[in-house]
């Protein structure tokens, strides 16, 4: 791959992202929102401790799927519509070197998202006790989420694009836990949403935060979204 043509994409990128500002909302102002108000507003379960502690690591999950999921397919199904995807094919621009572009470009946009909400939720009393094993999580979500958005952004387009990925993280949003315990779902449904990898994540993150591992279940689970979405993405993947 060529590192010259990487960066320069990333920086084409990283522009267009900060002049969205929808996605910025999206991807920054509505997990803030969430973040702040479930915590002074005790209107969901959230446990015996502090809302924030419980709260914080399940919005950085979100902040996770809609940097890595939602931005990324928004993006490449307008890209693909409007033949924007189609041009690269003419130039020496190899399909790796797109989709490394793309993921480092999620991972530096995740940075700025971890710093505001990390900053906000210290400010709102959070007291995480890092474990070694949280930056892991976040790679492996990024992974998994960025391979969700690619596959998404390579079999539809445009407004189809938009409406399904944004359903899905309404969806993701109600149904992980992530802003409330998974116990206070039915037994059926609990079992089920444990296959999520946003809910996989979020557990992770809120062991991770509170000094421990995490479960088990949610590491093979997390791991295998990790590796399968990224191939499933590499194999439907294609400039036309």
């Amino acid at each position: 791959m060529n590192l010259d043509r990487i960066r320069h994409l990333l920086r084409s990128e990283l522009a267009v992202a900060r002049r969205d500002g929808e996605q910025l909302l999206l991807t920054l102002g509505l997990p803030v929102l969430l973040l702040v108000f479930f915590s002074l507003v005790d209107i969901v379960p959230t446990g015996d401790g502090e809302p924030v502690d419980f709260l914080t690591p399940g919005v950085l999950a979100l902040a996770v799927l809609s940097v890595a999921f939602v931005r990324v397919a928004i993006a490449l199904g307008f890209d693909r519509s409007f033949g924007a995807i189609h041009r690269f094919a003419v130039t020496p621009l190899q399909p790796a070197e797109f989709i490394a572009a793309k993921t480092a470009a999620t991972l530096v946009l995740f940075c700025l998202q971890l710093v505001v909400i990390g900053g906000v939720a210290l400010v709102l009393g959070w007291g995480p006790s890092l474990g070694p094993l949280v930056p892991v999580a976040l790679l492996l979500g990024i992974a998994a989420f960025s391979g969700l958005g690619f596959v998404v952004g390579s079999v539809v387009e445009g407004l189809t694009s938009l409406a399904l990925a944004n359903t899905l993280y309404v969806v993701l949003l109600v149904l992980s836990g992530l802003v409330f315990e998974l116990d206070r779902l039915p037994g059926w449904l609990a079992d089920g949403v444990k296959l999520l990898p946003s809910t996989a994540l979020a557990e992770l993150l809120r062991a991770g935060f509170d000094g421990h591992v995490g479960p088990g279940w949610a590491w093979i689970g997390l791991t295998l979204w990790a590796v399968a979405a990224p191939v499933a993405a590499i194999r439907l993947f294609r400039w036309e």
